[in-house]
């Protein structure tokens, strides 16, 4: 390989990884605030990290859902954030469930969703 080659080869590879850092932030610039950092949750947020195998997904998902039913505000919290993807009605049920116990990301995602225009739901 020669210098010039290998000077053009690393420059592509340069522009790429620049390339990849800028839409990685774009990416979280977009990410709302409340949902960006779930494991710094006042509850202590030690959260399920998918994807071990679908058993301890499930087994996650009933242990979530189980602690939300009981009152747990931060439990609700997640539930709601599950929920957005599938029933934003339920996912607003949650998140009011959780506010109304003082759960600040909670409100915030609230406030958040009620100020986004209805197509953006």
């Amino acid at each position: 390989m020669t210098a010039k080659r290998l000077i053009v080869w690393t420059f592509f590879f340069a522009l790429f990884v620049a390339l990849v850092a800028l839409f990685w932030r774009e990416l979280f610039d977009q990410t709302p605030r409340s949902l960006r950092d779930l494991g710094g949750h006042p509850e202590g947020g030690d959260f399920h990290i998918y994807g071990e195998s679908p058993r301890h997904d499930g087994m996650a998902d009933r242990a979530l859902l189980a602690a939300a039913q009981r009152g747990d505000p931060g439990a609700q919290y997640m539930q709601g954030i599950v929920m957005e993807h599938f029933d934003m009605k339920e996912a607003l049920r949650w998140y009011e469930k959780a506010a109304a116990q003082g759960d600040e990301a909670a409100q915030e995602r609230l406030q958040q969703l009620r100020e986004a225009p209805p197509a953006a739901r």
